[in-house]
C-alpha cells in the first residue's frame, strides 16, 4: 500500500512539474490575418523582467524565440496573454499567440486558426569555445582549424536539431530561430576578407553553409545580400577591449513563407530598430512574414 501511495505522488508531482512547463496562458482568441511577425531574442540572464515586457508589448510579435530565459519567459507569457513552453531552469522558451503543440524542447508546431501550422525551431546553442575569441586570442588561425573547432562545439546539438526536421524540410513551412553562438559564411566571404574583415579570413561555418544546403534561407541576408554594407551585428551592442562583433541570432525559414521586412533590434545607432530601455548584451532580430 505504501508502494502505491509513494507511485502516485511521484505521479501526482512529475505531472505538475510537467504542467508548469508546458503552460497554456492564451488570454485571448487572436484570428489569423495572414501575416506573422517573428522576433528572436537573447535576453541576458540579468535583464530585468519590466524591460522584456516592454520591447515585447512594443513590438508585438505574434511568435517569439526566447533565448536565456529561466524564469523570465513564463512571467511575460502571463502579463501579456501568449502561450508559452519552457522552464525554469532551460534558457530556451516559445511564445507565441496561437496555439502550441509541444514537440520537444526545441521544437513546437504552431497552429493558426485557419489551420495552417507552423513548424518552430528556438535554439541556443553552445558559446564555448567561441571561435572568433579563439582566433582573436591566437589559439586557433587557420581555416581548417576553425571549421573543425566549431564542428566539434555544436555538432551534436546541430545535428539533434536537424534529424527533427528532416521529415518535415522538403514539404512543410519551417522557422528556425535562435542564439547559434556562431557566425554565417554568408558574413565571412571572400569579399568581406578581402575588406580586412573578420580576421581576413574566409571561412565556411558548418551551421550556416549546411542549412543553406537543406534549403533554408537566412532572413537577415535574403533582405540584405550584401554582407559589408549591412553586417547586421547581434553580437554586441555592449563596448569593450578586444570585442568581437558578429552576426549569431539569426532567423531562418522555408516553405511557402514570403519574407516583407526585417530588423535588427537594440539600444544603438547600428539597429534598425532603437530601443532606449534595451537591456541585453545581443540584440534582437525581428523579421514579418506573409503566411
Amino acid at each position: 500500500m505504501k508502494k502505491i501511495i509513494l507511485l502516485l505522488i511521484t505521479i501526482i508531482l512529475f505531472s505538475c512539474k510537467d504542467d508548469s512547463r508546458q503552460s497554456n496562458l492564451c488570454g485571448n482568441e487572436n484570428r489569423y490575418t495572414g501575416e506573422l511577425t517573428v522576433l528572436t531574442f537573447n535576453r541576458l540572464d540579468q535583464t530585468t523582467l519590466n524591460s522584456v515586457i516592454r520591447l515585447v508589448q512594443d513590438l508585438n510579435p505574434d511568435v517569439i524565440g526566447l533565448q536565456e530565459s529561466y524564469g523570465i519567459g513564463l512571467d511575460v507569457a502571463s502579463s501579456l496573454d501568449y502561450c508559452y513552453y519552457g522552464s525554469e531552469d532551460g534558457s530556451t522558451a516559445f511564445l507565441s499567440k496561437y496555439e502550441i503543440e509541444v514537440i520537444s524542447d526545441d521544437y513546437s508546431r504552431i497552429h493558426f486558426d485557419n489551420e495552417k501550422i507552423l513548424n518552430f525551431f528556438n535554439i541556443h546553442f553552445t558559446a564555448y569555445p567561441y571561435q572568433p575569441y579563439e582566433i582573436r586570442d591566437g589559439n586557433i588561425s587557420t581555416v581548417w582549424e576553425i571549421e573543425h573547432q566549431a564542428e566539434e562545439t555544436r555538432r551534436d546539438e546541430f545535428e539533434s536539431v536537424i534529424m527533427e526536421m528532416s521529415d518535415i524540410i522538403k514539404d512543410e513551412e519551417i522557422l528556425l530561430v535562435g542564439d547559434f553562438n556562431e557566425p554565417s559564411h554568408l558574413d565571412w566571404t571572400f569579399d568581406a576578407a578581402e575588406q580586412g574583415l573578420n580576421f581576413g579570413l574566409e571561412v565556411n561555418w558548418p551551421i550556416s553553409s549546411t542549412l543553406q544546403s537543406l534549403g533554408l534561407i537566412d532572413a537577415y541576408r535574403q533582405q540584405y545580400p550584401d554582407e559589408i554594407e549591412f553586417p547586421g551585428h547581434t553580437w554586441t551592442p555592449m563596448q569593450s577591449d578586444n570585442e568581437v562583433h558578429d552576426r549569431i541570432d539569426f532567423i531562418y525559414y522555408s516553405g511557402q513563407m514570403e519574407l516583407k521586412e526585417i530588423s535588427i533590434v537594440g539600444p544603438d545607432h547600428l539597429s534598425d530598430l532603437v530601443i532606449d530601455y534595451y537591456e541585453s548584451d545581443h540584440r534582437a532580430v525581428f523579421a514579418k512574414f506573409r503566411f
